[in-house]
């Protein structure tokens, strides 16, 4: 009787030992339920607070959609930089065919209200070359880039075919037109042949080189050896003498001439009409 008392027992304590850990595991789900259901509720309430539902994580990439309306688009930067600088070029390139390009914009910048983008000058450009423009937005968001735009305007240029000492009168067979970036031309280019043609070179001059005013004087209006009227003027008395011209000499150059009476010898500056005018002295 004493052994089958113990089995009852024993059978009946292994019962209530099961029904222990069952109940421990009933009420870790009820638990885990309910902190489930209060972290779906604060993820809500942040949704709603437009806060994100993870503080470390990475924006999405804007959409197709919405990349249009919230960004710049980086075409219309560049041809903002464009006009501005085409706005500001002499009147003479509007007859010109005078092409622009700006550089590519590799960031990304925030739409900028209407009437708001402004674009300005950066440093002392030059109008005929490479030019630094700033781009800046003034709102909703501030921002600024700076865009290097070209200039490329070809213009026609007269250059030496040929090296070609000083002194020498110039003949269209020495000279030929090309075009060239007006950028890189030095000050005072000739444009057109007419304008050194039967002119004397200054200086020497490389094959290709371009040919500036500076360069030239006028044609030579004297040569050497030749019979000129020798003038000598002061103090009201003009005298004129047949003078031998010692050098050649264009308009405003200053030449030797012996007087072929005295056999002097003077110096005297070559007028418009190949004389020569020399100081009178007393």
């Amino acid at each position: 009787m004493q052994g089958q008392s113990r089995t009852r027992r024993a059978q009946s304590g292994g019962g209530g030992g099961d029904a222990l850990p069952q109940a421990r595991v009933a009420g870790a789900t009820g638990i885990a339920g309910r902190v489930g259901l209060v972290l779906v509720v604060l993820v809500v309430l942040l949704a709603a607070l437009g806060c994100p539902a993870r503080a470390h994580a990475s924006a999405a990439p804007p959409s197709a959609d919405s990349s249009s309306s919230r960004w710049e688009s980086p075409a219309a930067l560049s041809r903002a930089a464009e006009e501005f600088v085409r706005s500001h070029l002499p009147a003479e390139a509007a007859a010109d065919h005078v092409r622009l390009h700006a550089g590519r914009v590799a960031a990304r910048f925030p739409a900028c209200a209407p009437q708001r983008l402004l674009a300005l000058p950066f440093g002392d450009p030059s109008p005929y070359g490479a030019q630094t423009v700033q781009l800046r937005c003034e709102g909703p968001r501030m921002w600024s880039v700076y865009l290097q735009v070209s200039v490329d305007w070809p213009q026609q240029v007269v250059v030496a075919a040929h090296a070609i000492s000083p002194g020498h009168t110039l003949r269209p067979s020495d000279l030929q037109v090309l075009q060239r970036d007006r950028a890189g031309l030095p000050p005072g280019a000739l444009q057109s042949e007419s304008q050194a043609d039967g002119r004397v070179l200054r200086f020497g001059v490389a094959a290709g080189q371009s040919i500036t005013e500076s360069m030239l004087s006028g044609p030579r209006l004297i040569h050497y050896g030749q019979a000129v009227s020798l003038i000598a003027e002061g103090d009201g008395v003009r005298l004129v003498a047949l003078g031998i011209a010692l050098q050649d000499g264009s308009q405003g150059q200053t030449v030797l001439v012996r007087n072929a009476q005295s056999g002097k010898v003077v110096s005297g500056v070559v007028d418009a009409h190949g004389n020569v005018v020399a100081a009178l002295f007393r």
